[in-house]
């Protein structure tokens, strides 16, 4: 595979967990997108800090820039924040440049998966989780699924076999069933 896999979905779908596995099975680096963002601000702050410090519009500019260096790098596997869809720039970019693959659970999956996820995110709409995924979920769904089709359920697998299923797929799509 010559172009980057780039994995998409809602916060705590499993797009890192099951990106660094994927990447594995692969033979191909992993990078997270929250992590180029935070080295392009110099590093000392985490994806969620700039987002509240910089605010929406600045973030997701700064979003776009690491996005196209990441895609620019050839075969990778990319795990992306959920709201990399909301500028129609990456979403053309991820159709000309990457193989999107979007991964989903149900959304009571999505919010126990939350509950224990100490990292800092600030949140898009209010303070209450439940109410931002009933908010951010309708609207971003349906890009994602503009992109990569049906989602992939990360609610009934372990991590490593659903990163071997997608990398089997991924492997006959290109036509190499090792």
């Amino acid at each position: 595979m010559s172009q980057a896999i780039v994995l998409v979905g809602l916060r705590c779908a499993g797009k890192s967990s099951v990106g660094r596995c994927l990447a594995d099975e692969l033979g191909l680096p992993f990078v997270g997108l929250d992590e180029e963002l935070a080295a392009l601000e110099g590093g000392a702050r985490s994806a969620g800090e700039l987002f509240g410090e910089l605010g929406e519009p600045a973030f997701r500019e700064l979003e776009a820039r690491a996005l196209a260096d990441c895609t620019s790098r050839g075969a990778l596997v990319l795990a992306t924040g959920g709201g990399v869809v909301e500028r129609d720039g990456n979403i053309e970019l991820l159709r000309s440049l990457a193989r999107v693959v979007w991964l989903d659970a149900p959304d009571e999956v999505l919010l126990a998966r939350r509950s224990g996820d100490e990292s800092l995110r600030p949140l898009l709409a209010g303070e209450d989780p439940a109410q931002e995924l009933e908010l951010i979920g309708p609207r971003r769904r349906p890009l994602y699924r503009s992109l990569a089709g049906a989602p992939v359920d990360t609610s009934s697998m372990d991590v490593a076999a659903l990163a071997e299923n997608l990398a089997a797929g991924l492997r006959n799509e290109i036509g190499r069933g090792d």
